[in-house]
């Protein structure tokens, strides 16, 4: 309890609020940071296409793009709903990967390549819709809230690091042992978020 100009001023909740803050913030990389991750995966896959360096190419672009977009509207935008559909956009990219890779069984080509490049780019989107509208909620709010978000971006790359470091160790000598351990990260941030 704190007095504030003579008033009575509670607290009450205020610890669980930024460990929600936190897993928002979480939430918002962990997704993108865990395709980052898996790029040995894929660039085991696809040989010819460089994936290292395009899957980051093309994330950019739809997050710079889209953060204009919302920027120059963001006085017509609810953002309680920009950040709703920021979220379900990543569970549903996350998803996909998962779709994707299990419906080619693993194998290379042009087509999936194009397939995860356009869910790189749906990153991109979702990223610009959460983690911006999220900054801007938050920065109207406690100085605690968004400490505590950002905290969270950073932990999620340091999360899923150590995530897949786990899994390539637990499926280094098995056959197929990348594409287990790609998808045992994947699989971990949809049933966490």
């Amino acid at each position: 309890m704190t007095f504030e100009m003579g008033k009575d001023v509670r607290h009450e909740g205020k610890f669980f609020a930024m460990v929600v803050c936190w897993l928002l913030g979480n939430g918002c990389l962990f997704a993108w940071n865990s395709m980052l991750t898996i790029e040995d995966y894929y660039a085991n896959i696809f040989l010819n296409y460089h994936p290292t360096r395009v899957l980051t190419l093309v994330y950019q672009p739809f997050a710079f793009v889209t953060l204009a977009i919302l920027t120059h509207y963001e006085a017509r935008l609810n953002t309680r709903t920009r950040n709703l559909v920021g979220f379900s956009l990543f569970f549903l990219a996350s998803a996909l990967i998962i779709v994707l890779d299990a419906a080619t069984s693993g194998k290379g080509g042009i087509g999936p390549f194009i397939g995860v490049c356009t869910i790189s780019g749906a990153f991109g989107v979702a990223d610009a819709l959460a983690q911006g509208g999220m900054v801007g909620d938050l920065s109207l709010m406690c100085p605690e809230f968004i400490q505590s978000f950002l905290a969270g971006l950073a932990a999620s790359g340091a999360m899923t690091s150590a995530l897949r470091f786990i899994t390539k160790a637990a499926f280094e000598n098995s056959q197929d042992g990348l594409r287990k351990g790609a998808s045992m990260s994947i699989k971990y941030y949809i049933r966490v978020y």
